[in-house]
């Protein structure tokens, strides 16, 4: 019996072990599944067993069965084309065939319950003999290199090696883990179930329709995101994209749950810029690094203090480097299908070239590139940009197509064919060819060149082959236009194109070092005192800038100047608020009140006034964007974070507190009175205010020094 099932008959029958949204499955329940399974299955007296079952109870405890049996299994991600599970199924040669749902021209050979889900069991036609290698447990193909990927063959031991090591580095005990990405892609498959059972705790499985997915893609968002507020759990694995996702939802608002300790993040590049907003957030992300060959993780960060690597190889695995490329060794895979067997001794070329560091006895690993062009979007799928482009350059017209889609969410692709063939053909052909491609390797957008690509102009080699770096070099703007926000994600309201437009300027108040230093437990009392000063300086003018800015308006705004009348009764008071907050400090609110603002702050307030007088009271609008934006996005978590490192009473942080939770209510009423705005030219005007008040008021916080401006650290008498 493996570590695994030893580990669920050893917990408490009755604790629950696996639930989806209805059932709560004790560990009791889920053995007893999970042998008669087996069972089953080790009747049938097969070497190989395959089945495209979607994520589920019924995955896992299938999953956990093939471990007790004879038998090895061939998971079929769901998002496979069916060309691609059928030469799976050929390549392993897998005799057994469980579905969840009837195959018609097919007689199934039984029926069976699990978990009330009901499966189809079928003999497959006669296969070539295909000799496994000895102890080949689980047989993974990736989502391809090219049409036809590899597979790799793996041994329990290997797999089990990665799931206890994971358990020791992570280190949480009973964990609740929400399983996100596909049980098919063995990442989720060790890390989000094998890991958690063996650390006691729990997995929760609903089928990715109920997460807001539709093949490999995020299509209801809103659906992950109440998913994740409703389970409440410990860990999660996250793929970039939706790592990029989770930060753009707490940015406008979202509340990541509390319960999160741990956020791995892994298939592709995250850049140090979105670790370090996660932070921001309180998302505990943390950034890994795998693959197949290796049952999944190879390397994963658990530093507080993240830089942008993959941090220390886990202890099972061995690591060393030629020319930058990384080489592993341990139990790892046995060998792909139809291959020679990989020496259990011998060192494993990754293709992946990296930096290592060696300081004070800990090992520091630093992905920084590639060997061969293969591409991996953010949702940590493998393309080889040729295969889409052999199939689209099969044209009966002559045709260039070069593919890039590093680290994003979508293949796409520059184009070049004769004037004679219209945009419209074009059109057709690449619908036509995605037709043939799985959705992750379909080219989504693309670019018509003017002139073809050549050899003179050095962006083909002699053999006509594209010289991929000075393509993408050539045509970046080209291709940035392609990813640009507005074409990655279409604007259908004003509120979402005056988000997009000002992301950069947002980006910039969000990095302000005072920020950083809050979420990383250096913020002193100094300088929280210096953030309520200026604070309180552009506070007290909110009112007087609201009055200002409604008897500019003309009759036109007057269902404008009634919102202004609700925010000026919200707002009336707020800053004795912060002076109050000041007190509860230990420090002299009346010399505050009596102190004059930083040069920033007076900037930002003065320009506020010009704005509404001199160009147009919409501006005001700008800049209520950008201070009701940046509440709900830091107030409650900062409150929380300052209040445990300096051990201030909960009255000291009563302007933050209410405002994170008061602007979450006021963002709403803002968005429906921006998307009232049509007239294109003012529109136009509020984007442009938003952006200066981001910068100003970025320069507000990175004016904050360690102490306030004036002696207020004696108490009011």
């Amino acid at each position: 019996m493996n570590a695994l099932i030893q580990k669920l008959k050893d917990t408490p029958p009755e604790q629950i072990v696996l639930v989806d949204e209805q059932h709560h499955i004790c560990a009791k329940q889920l053995i007893l599944q999970v042998e008669l399974l087996a069972e089953f299955i080790n009747a049938q007296q097969v070497s190989c067993v395959a089945h495209n079952i979607a994520n589920g109870l019924t995955w896992v405890a299938l999953d956990l069965a093939l471990t007790l049996t004879r038998s090895a299994v061939l998971p079929l991600p769901t998002f496979f084309s069916q060309t691609q599970c059928d030469f799976a199924i050929q390549k392993a040669g897998a005799q057994l065939f469980i579905s969840q749902s009837e195959l018609e021209a097919h007689v199934a050979l039984d029926t069976l319950t699990v978990f009330e889900q009901k499966l189809w069991v079928y003999y497959l036609p006669k296969q070539d003999d295909v000799a496994l290698f000895a102890g080949t447990q689980k047989i993974t193909f990736t989502s391809g290199s090219t049409g036809q990927p590899k597979g790799v063959c793996l041994s329990l031991d290997s797999q089990l090696a990665v799931a206890k090591s994971l358990c020791e580095r992570i280190n949480l005990s009973a964990p609740k883990h929400l399983c996100v990405l596909p049980l098919g892609v063995l990442l989720e498959n060790i890390a989000g179930v094998y890991a958690p059972m063996l650390s006691g705790g729990q997995v929760k499985v609903l089928p990715i329709e109920k997460l807001g997915f539709c093949g490999s893609q995020l299509k209801d968002g809103e659906a992950l995101l109440s998913a994740i507020s409703q389970y409440q759990p410990n860990s999660l694995i996250l793929v970039p994209e939706l790592l990029k996702f989770m930060l753009l939802a707490c940015e406008q608002g979202w509340q990541p749950p509390s319960s999160l300790a741990f956020i791995a993040v892994g298939g592709a590049h995250v850049s140090k810029s979105m670790l370090e907003k996660a932070k921001i957030f309180g998302l505990p992300v943390f950034q890994g690094y795998g693959l197949s060959e290796a049952s999944s993780v190879v390397c994963l960060n658990t530093k507080a203090q993240q830089d942008g690597s993959v941090g220390a190889p886990l202890d099972h695995i061995q690591i060393k480097t030629i020319e930058s490329q990384l080489y592993i060794k341990g139990p790892i895979f046995l060998g792909y299908l139809g291959e020679a067997a990989h020496p259990k001794e011998q060192w494993y070329a990754t293709g992946d070239l990296v930096n290592v560091e060696e300081q004070t006895g800990t090992t520091t690993v630093t992905i920084i590139g590639r060997k061969k062009n293969q591409i991996i979007n953010s949702f940590g799928r493998n393309i080889a940009p040729e295969w889409p482009e052999s199939l689209l350059q099969n044209a009966s017209f002559p045709i260039q197509v070069v593919v890039c889609g590093e680290a994003k969410p979508y293949l796409c692709a520059l184009i070049w064919a004769p004037e004679n063939i219209s945009n419209d053909l074009l059109s057709q052909h690449v619908e036509d060819i995605n037709r043939l491609l799985p959705d992750y390797a379909q080219v989504a957008r693309w670019h018509r060149l003017d002139v073809p690509l050549s050899t003179q102009a050095g962006l083909l080699s002699a053999n006509g082959r594209p010289k991929r770096e000075a393509i993408a070099h050539f045509y970046a703007p080209q291709i940035n236009a392609l990813y640009s926000f507005e074409q990655e994600k279409p604007m259908t309201t004003f509120y979402d194109e005056l988000q997009a437009q000002t992301q950069t300027e947002r980006e910039y108040l969000l990095s302000a070092p005072i920020i950083k230093d809050v979420f990383e437990g250096q913020i002193t009392l100094g300088q929280y005192g210096s953030f309520l000063q200026q604070a309180y300086h552009h506070v007290k003018h909110t009112v007087p800038l609201l009055m200002a800015c409604g008897s500019k308006l003309d009759e036109s705004k007057e269902w404008l100047r009634e919102a202004i009348g609700h925010y000026i009764e919200e707002e009336m008071g707020h800053q004795e608020w912060i002076l109050n907050d000041l007190a509860q400090c230990g420090f002299d609110k009346e010399a505050v009140r009596h102190s004059a603002p930083s040069f920033a702050t007076e900037l930002m307030v003065s320009y506020a006034y010009d704005s509404i007088n001199r160009v147009n009271p919409l501006c005001f609008f700008g800049m209520v964007n950008v201070l009701e934006g940046t509440s709900i996005a830091l107030a409650d978590q900062a409150a929380q974070s300052i209040g445990k490192q300096l051990n201030l009473p909960q009255k000291a942080f009563s302007y933050l507190t209410s405002h994170g939770a008061l602007d979450i209510e006021h963002i709403d009423f803002f968005k429906g009175l921006m998307n009232k705005i049509e007239c294109q030219q003012e529109r136009q005007l509020i984007i442009h205010s938003a952006r200066c008040f981001y910068r100003l008021y970025g320069d507000v916080f990175r004016s904050i020094e360690a102490q306030p401006s004036i002696d207020l650290t004696q108490e009011a008498s």
